[in-house]
């Protein structure tokens, strides 16, 4: 629910708790049409006259504040399952009154204290930081935060050159860049966990920038690859005891776009057939930043069937297209 967490509509939600005090202990409590009523107009009134005055006039049936209203009524799932229950609720964010229904129409939820202490306007920098750090190693899994800071840590690199560490021990230099972090990733982090024995045959950048050919390993596979053909960003190799036990993996970095779809797919299979390599020994696959993220949400329409998805993110997880019926006890 990752998504829902993070928009905007969740954010006016976590506002309108703390305008109206709605935090444990307190006794005050929201409802989703406290959200979806709320107005452009009220939320400049911060004095602490104007949100009491709201707060006591909102439980009264049929109120409304003036001006322009945030949300209509129909936004009052989204806000009431999506935003709240199984978002901010789930993650320990929000409580809610025991033995009401979810349905119920009374004001039944609250910010837990925890929570609301981290927008204390008297917290600023290093101790921001540490309450934000604190509250998120008690209430997020270990999964999420090492998905949290795997994001974190690119986005730092992302500002100086991407130094790419590669299997045979060398170094490439990649370009400051989404794409390079995401190519660093799949080098080092894909390769080993989905390879026996990876190695490293060809990594490209945009605008048809070698920064790294392994000549020697590729004739000795029997792959010809030529600069003047059409190539993937990165072409790895599982490489086994024999020929027959050799995978090659051809896969396209998208930071924004240029999925390895259908026709790209039949290309670098042309490719592969002219080179003599055994196209049954072939792999494909896109790698994305995180599955939340637009350009993935583009791309996902446009993936080839028999291709796999792997995301930065979530460097030991991966997402295969299948083009053939099977049974899926045997997954």
């Amino acid at each position: 629910m990752r998504k829902n967490l993070v928009r905007e509509m969740t954010a006016k939600t976590v506002f309108v708790f703390l305008y109206g005090g709605m935090v444990e202990g307190a006794d005050r409590r929201l409802r989703p049409s406290h959200v979806y009523f709320f107005t452009e107009e009220q939320a400049g009134k911060t004095g602490d006259g104007d949100r009491s005055l709201w707060l006591s006039r909102s439980q009264k049936p049929g109120f409304r504040p003036d001006g322009r209203r945030w949300y209509a009524d129909t936004t009052r799932e989204p806000i009431r399952d999506e935003t709240i229950r199984h978002g901010l609720q789930h993650i320990g964010a929000v409580g809610k009154l025991s033995g009401q229904a979810v349905t119920s129409s009374l004001p039944i939820y609250f910010l837990r204290a925890d929570f609301a202490a981290v927008f204390d306007p008297d917290l600023q920098g290093d101790a921001l930081e540490s309450a934000i750090a604190n509250w998120r190693g008690t209430h997020l899994t270990a999964a999420a935060l090492a998905r949290v800071n795997l994001l974190v840590a690119g986005k730092l690199k992302a500002h100086g050159q991407v130094l790419v560490n590669c299997p045979d021990g060398t170094v490439a230099k990649l370009s400051p860049g989404p794409s390079s972090i995401i190519s660093k990733a799949v080098i080092e982090h894909f390769a080993p966990n989905f390879l026996s024995t990876p190695a490293l045959l060809w990594l490209s950048e945009s605008g048809a920038k070698v920064r790294y050919q392994d000549e020697k390993t590729t004739k000795a596979l029997g792959l010809n690859i030529d600069q003047n053909k059409i190539l993937p960003d990165i072409i790895l190799a599982d490489v086994g005891e024999t020929g027959e036990e050799t995978q090659l993996v051809f896969m396209e970095v998208v930071a924004s776009d240029g999925p390895m779809n259908q026709a790209r797919r039949d290309a670098l299979r042309h490719y592969i057939k002219e080179s003599g390599f055994p196209e049954n020994q072939c792999l494909f696959g896109t790698a994305f930043e995180d599955r939340s993220d637009s350009p993935f949400k583009r791309c996902l329409p446009d993936l080839a069937w028999g291709t796999f998805a792997w995301f930065r993110s979530e460097p030991t997880c991966l997402m295969w297209l299948y083009d053939e019926p099977l049974l899926i006890s045997s997954l």
